[in-house]
Order: C-alpha cells, then structure tokens, then sequence
C-alpha cells in the first residue's frame, strides 16, 4: 500500500508541474532562444521532478501512516 501511495504522490507532482511547464511555456515568446540554455533548462526540470516526486510521495507515504497507523 505505501508503494501505491508513493506513486499517486509522484504522479500527482509530474502532473501538476508538467501544467506549470506547459502555461509558461505558451506565455515564452523568445522562440530564438539557444540549444545551451534550452539544455540547462532541461537538467534543472529534471532535477525538480526527481526531488519533487520523492518528496511529494514521501509526504503522501508519511500522511497515510499517521492517520492509519
């Protein structure tokens, strides 16, 4: 069970952050931008997801814990 509850938490982030990347992205109006930066900008989304889904499913874990012991 704290398996699937990881998951939803993880899935929960992806989802919510992927929505945030796809409205400022649509808001971007430099489509001149350079390979370089667009590269940075990738490692520093992938860094987010990475520590925002484990965070997010061990807050999910940690919550269920506690209310049902």
């Amino acid at each position: 069970m704290n398996l699937g509850m990881f998951i939803i938490g993880s899935v929960v982030f992806i989802v919510s952050f992927s929505f945030f990347k796809i409205s400022a992205l649509q808001k971007t109006k430099n489509y001149d931008v350079s390979w370089l930066k667009l590269f940075s900008v990738f490692f520093v989304d992938l860094a987010i997801l990475i520590i925002g889904s484990m965070g997010t499913g061990i807050i999910f874990v940690t919550v269920f814990n506690i209310f049902h012991g």
